[in-house]
């Protein structure tokens, strides 16, 4: 399976450890790495994502992505980009869902380049 860049595809994610997302049920995310490595039998590193409902505090290390067509999803997500992972591209096992807007994808490498004081 072909994955690229600002891509969104349901994932299983387990197991996890501690508080690592997971909880056993697929969950959006969202393909961070470059097309170069996604090409290769590698990993990909992604952006793990979950519902916005009910959720208060928003901080810089979170985007927050509202449904569209074009991104597949079907509520407004939050994509915790302190919860970044590489994962195996056996965990891609469904069709994507969707590709974020340039200005999405912008708002995630935003979130992740705080998260990691590339800021």
């Amino acid at each position: 399976m072909s994955v690229e860049r600002g891509e969104i595809y349901y994932v299983y994610l387990d197991p996890v450890f501690g508080r690592e997302m997971g909880g056993y049920k697929t969950r959006p995310v969202v393909v961070l790495s470059i097309n170069d490595i996604n090409r290769k039998p590698l990993v990909a590193t992604i952006v793990p994502g979950t519902t916005a409902a009910g959720k208060v505090s928003i901080f810089r290390n979170v985007a927050v992505i509202p449904p569209s067509a074009s991104n597949g999803l079907s509520v407004e997500t939050i994509f915790e980009c302190h919860q970044l992972r590489a994962i195996d591209m056996g965990r891609f096992t469904s069709r994507r869902v969707g590709r974020l807007s340039p200005q999405d994808l912008r708002r995630i490498e935003e979130a992740a380049k705080f998260s990691l004081g590339l800021l």
